[in-house]
C-alpha cells in the first residue's frame, strides 16, 4: 500500500513538473513567434480574443477534442483586457473545460457500453494506456489529469466507461480549478514579458 502512494506521489511529481516544463516551452514558443511573425500572431490573436465568443466555441472545440489547443494559449490571448476581463475569460475557461470533461466522460458512459466502440477507443485512442494507469491509481488519475498536461478529455472518456459514479468524478474533475487559477495568475504575471 505504501508502495502505491509512492508510486502514485511519483506519478504526480513527473506530471507537475512536465506541466511547468510545457509551460516555459509554451512561453518561448509564443516569444519566438511574436517575434518573428509579429503581424500573423496579431492577426491572429486579435480574430480570436476580440470576440469573446468565439474564443469560448474554439476552446470548447479544443477541451472536446483531448485539447487541441491548450488552455494557457486564451490566457495570453486575453492578457491584452484589464484583470477584470481576464478573470473572467479564466474564469469561463475554468467552467467550458469541466463541461467538456463532464461530456466525454457522458460519451464514455454510453460508448462503454457499445463493445465496438469500446475496442475502437482503446486501440486509436490509446485508453489502454490510460486504462492500466487508471487501474493503479483509481480515481488518483482523475485528479492528476485536472491539474496536468494528461489529456484531461481522454480520462473524462476513459471514467466514462468504467462507470465510474457520476458524483466522484465531478468532485475530482473539479481540482482543474485549481490549474485555471495557478496558470492564470502565471500568466497575467508575464504580461510584460509576452
Amino acid at each position: 500500500m505504501a508502495n502505491n502512494k509512492r508510486e502514485f506521489y511519483s506519478f504526480f511529481s513527473k506530471n507537475i513538473i512536465k506541466g511547468f516544463i510545457y509551460l516555459i516551452v509554451l512561453i518561448v514558443l509564443l516569444i519566438l513567434f511574436k517575434s518573428y511573425f509579429k503581424s500573423q500572431y496579431e492577426i491572429i490573436e486579435y480574430a480570436v480574443s476580440d470576440s469573446y465568443y468565439l474564443m469560448f466555441f474554439i476552446f470548447l472545440v479544443s477541451e472536446i477534442f483531448v485539447g487541441i489547443l491548450p488552455p494557457e494559449l486564451f490566457m495570453f490571448w486575453s492578457l491584452d483586457d484589464p484583470w477584470h476581463y481576464y478573470i473572467t475569460a479564466v474564469s469561463t475557461m475554468t467552467m467550458v473545460s469541466l463541461f467538456a470533461g463532464w461530456l466525454n466522460y457522458r460519451l464514455g458512459r454510453v460508448l462503454g457500453k457499445k463493445e465496438f466502440f469500446l475496442n475502437l477507443f482503446q486501440k486509436r485512442l490509446k485508453l489502454k494506456k490510460y486504462q492500466q494507469k487508471y487501474d493503479q491509481y483509481g480515481s488518483g488519475l482523475i485528479i492528476v489529469a485536472a491539474l496536468t498536461p494528461l489529456p484531461f478529455a481522454l480520462i473524462s472518456m476513459l471514467t466514462g466507461t468504467l462507470a465510474y459514479p457520476q458524483k466522484k468524478y465531478l468532485l475530482f474533475a473539479s481540482f482543474r480549478i485549481i490549474r485555471f487559477v495557478v496558470y492564470g495568475i502565471i500568466v497575467w504575471n508575464l504580461d510584460g514579458v509576452i
